[in-house]
């Protein structure tokens, strides 16, 4: 089998590759950056072949090398067009409809040579077409709009007037097509990612501004949701499933086994920190108010309601194909981590985690970097995140050879906020869920914050005297006294990358002439957009003069203590502490500085 994909670096696509790419057969990407697409080629090289073409233009832009490659496949799928329900008609007419008409006559040309099995073709679930074809077969796509697309915007119009076109073509040339009416794509149920920013994006976008302090719609209103390596389970199925006379499956489950708006509203308020709304205001309420200028007043696009749905979906065709526990798998679940994802895209763009693998353990996102002997756990403070811990990984992982695990606290980073009445539980219970997964022995070191909870993990013998406790600028004696909450809030929101560089320096959190000082003063700024973890933040700050942390040093702790700190005192005068001329942040600022104390304190 020689499968054509249309669409492969997408965001479905690139899931769909990395399973398909386990099987037995070979994979022609039809891409237009050859440079993006060769991470999907390492993972089989030998079966996966690029072309460069471009689905707006006649041949697909295909040369007549890739042209006689592409017509040698004998599956078609196609899932490319961009997300973006703000594309203006002509563009989403080039993207789609004509996309799909230069698509269906490289269609016909492999068919003509006897060897097409099956195009699949995914669209969205709002579509109102099925393989009931008096209802479409009459449709002249390119003159006339059908009375249930009018008043759909654009985007919406053309996607669905591609699957209309596709479904024409092959009918009239007798070629077995399969359409995928997917739901709102979030990632995957292990990790959360990868993310679009449109879709669910933009729905989390629109709730973390606070443009939409109501509930749309009430529990009769739903947004199906459904995680990415879920779709490209169902895909991969089509492709090598039976063809039959109807084949269009609508993924989405039954209403009952979905979130209603209302209970996905307060899972994302949850996730987010952010306080439920309180009020529901009905559809047509809202539709209403935001055609005739809320859409204007708040930000929110109109079409960006459209996702919501009281409708009933046919799943028929689903069940009747598929296995029933693929089709349990439908509703997504691990929500939060993608909420959390998006947040942080949403928060600091396109964050490349390289060397590090990442892994959701308990809920907690967690990066990984190979290596031998007991592993090396990092937790880091307040105004930062695993990534920030990064550089300190990698030189340790140089220095001992050993796995570097660093934690996502959350509220922090790439992993979601859990409420707790207990503030502090969910943060201790992380620790312990990493405890659980490593052997007894390993290394902790944490960071402000983070060694806080280390000394907290300690003192509830999650964490014992087996255990090698690193603690790095431990948060015990605090010197100045904090603003009220309101106030910080209100700061930090409205500082200054200027003015937090000036802050940082004063109190000695950060010297200017320490390394990635700019680098980070920049990520602590673009932090506070994101209420999760400015709302986070603000709430451990709160809670951290009622920790439980003894000034008496433990034997079972190494502290380096960077002795430029205007915040904070020595947890005590003691020469078994490590001293370096650095602030507060010397970890992240100063990682080589800052790994070769530690290499010194190392029993392992």
């Amino acid at each position: 089998m020689k499968v054509l994909i249309i669409g492969s670096t997408g965001f479905i696509g690139n899931e769909v590759v990395k399973q398909l790419a386990l099987k037995d057969i070979s994979l022609t990407l039809l891409v237009r950056n050859i440079a993006k697409a060769e991470p999907l080629k390492a993972l089989a090289p030998s079966k996966i072949d690029l072309v460069t073409g471009d689905l707006t233009k006649v041949n697909l832009g295909l040369n007549e090398v890739d042209k006689r490659k592409v017509l040698e496949c004998d599956t078609i799928l196609h899932c490319g067009g961009p997300m973006d329900i703000n594309l203006s008609a002509e563009i989403a007419k080039q993207s789609f409809l004509d996309g799909s008409k230069h698509l269906m006559e490289i269609a016909n040309e492999i068919h003509h040579k006897g060897q097409l099995k099956k195009i699949i073709h995914t669209v969205g679930y709002m579509s109102p077409f099925n393989d009931d074809a008096t209802v479409w077969e009459s449709i002249d796509v390119f003159t006339e709009v059908p009375s249930v697309l009018k008043g759909a915007h654009p985007y919406e119009q053309m996607k669905f007037l591609s699957d209309v076109y596709i479904r024409q073509e092959a009918k009239k040339n007798d070629i077995p097509l399969a359409v995928i009416n997917l739901p709102t794509v979030i990632g995957d149920e292990q990790t959360g990612s990868p993310v679009q920013l449109g879709g669910f994006g933009l729905f989390i976008d629109i709730i973390r501004n606070g443009s939409l302090p109501v509930i749309p719609g009430g529990k009769k209103y739903r947004l199906p949701l459904i995680n990415s390596n879920i779709i490209a389970q169902f895909i991969v199925n089509t492709i090598f499933n039976d063809s039959k006379k109807e084949m269009t499956y609508a993924l989405v489950s039954d209403q009952e086994f979905d979130h209603n708006v209302k209970g996905l509203m307060s899972i994302i308020s949850g996730s987010m920190n952010m306080k439920i709304p309180k009020f529901t205001v009905p559809f047509g309420v809202l539709k209403f108010v935001m055609k005739f200028g809320g859409s204007k007043l708040t930000g929110i696009p109109e079409s960006s309601l459209d996702f919501l749905t009281n409708r009933t979906f046919d799943n028929k065709l689903t069940k009747r194909d598929f296995d029933p526990k693929l089709v349990k798998k439908i509703p997504a679940s691990n929500i939060p981590l993608s909420i959390a994802e998006l947040d942080y895209r949403l928060t600091y763009g396109d964050e490349k985690i390289d060397p590090f693998l990442r892994k959701n353990v308990g809920g907690i996102t967690l990066y990984l970097l190979e290596g031998k002997g007991r592993p090396i756990v990092l937790v880091h403070g307040l105004f930062s995140d695993g990534t920030d811990l990064f550089n300190l990984g990698v030189e340790l992982n140089k220095r001992t050879g050993r796995e570097i695990r660093i934690i996502d606290l959350p509220g922090f980073g790439r992993t979601p906020f859990i409420k707790s009445k207990k503030v502090l539980d969910p943060y201790i219970n992380s620790i312990q869920s990493i405890k659980e997964t490593v052997p007894i022995g390993s290394t902790f070191i944490g960071h402000s914050f983070g060694a806080a909870l280390l000394m907290e993990a300690f003192n509830k013998k999650i964490l014992t005297s087996d255990d090698e406790i690193i603690l790095l600028q431990p948060p015990i004696r605090k010197i100045n006294f904090e603003p009220p909450k309101w106030i910080s809030k209100s700061l930090l929101k409205h500082a200054t990358q200027k003015s937090l560089r000036n802050y940082f320096n004063k109190k000695g959190l950060l010297l200017t002439n320490e390394l990635s000082s700019d680098k980070f003063i920049s990520r602590v700024k673009n932090s506070f957009a994101s209420p999760r973890i400015l709302n986070t933040t603000l709430l451990l700050n709160e809670v951290l003069p009622s920790m439980n942390l003894k000034e008496k040093q433990n034997s079972s702790f190494s502290v380096i203590w960077g002795n430029k700190d205007q915040s904070y005192a020595l947890p005590l005068e003691d020469n078994r502490i490590n001293q370096l001329p650095f602030g507060h942040y010397f970890p992240i600022s100063n990682p080589e500085e800052t790994t070769d104390i530690i290499m010194t304190t190392l029993i392992n």
